[in-house]
């Protein structure tokens, strides 16, 4: 609580000063250990160019302290994106991995299948294997008219 009434009573003092600015010059008395007092005199136009560079450095400030905000916040989505990048390429390599597996697999189930066509006396190009695949449905690939 006594530290809002002190940042209070700053910002008042600080706004009677600049006040005072406006209207003309301004005297700053400063009192030392020893008990004397210095008296300084300052113009309007140094508190204004006080509070002008006084707001740059505020305004400065927030936008450097926003912008290392956001960059930390991106920094932390590119790391996240690149692990997951990392698992899904992992992923997908597994996944061809078992793509070249069946592969090779579907090659010998040919193989065999021609074996067994060879033994039981059957032709080996059958009217399947040259013939359309039938789609997942079920149903034969519809015929429409034809010119």
């Amino acid at each position: 609580m006594r530290m809002l009434r002190e940042i209070f009573h700053s910002l008042q003092m600080l706004g009677s000063v600049i006040g005072a600015g406006f209207r003309g010059v301004v005297t700053i008395m400063a009192f030392t250990e020893g008990g004397l007092m210095r008296q300084f005199y300052l113009s309007r136009r140094i508190i204004a160019l006080s509070c002008v560079v006084l707001i740059g450095l505020t305004v400065g400030s927030t936008v450097t302290l926003l912008n290392l905000v956001q960059g930390q916040y991106y920094l932390t989505r590119v790391k996240y994106l690149e692990r997951e990048n990392r698992a899904m390429t992992s992923l997908l390599q597994g996944q061809a991995e078992q793509l070249s597996k069946l592969k090779v697999e579907m090659a010998k189930l040919k193989e065999f299948e021609e074996s067994v066509r060879q033994v039981a006396g059957l032709s080996v190009a059958s009217e399947l294997q040259t013939g359309e695949p039938a789609p997942a449905s079920g149903r034969g690939p519809s015929r429409g008219r034809q010119p």
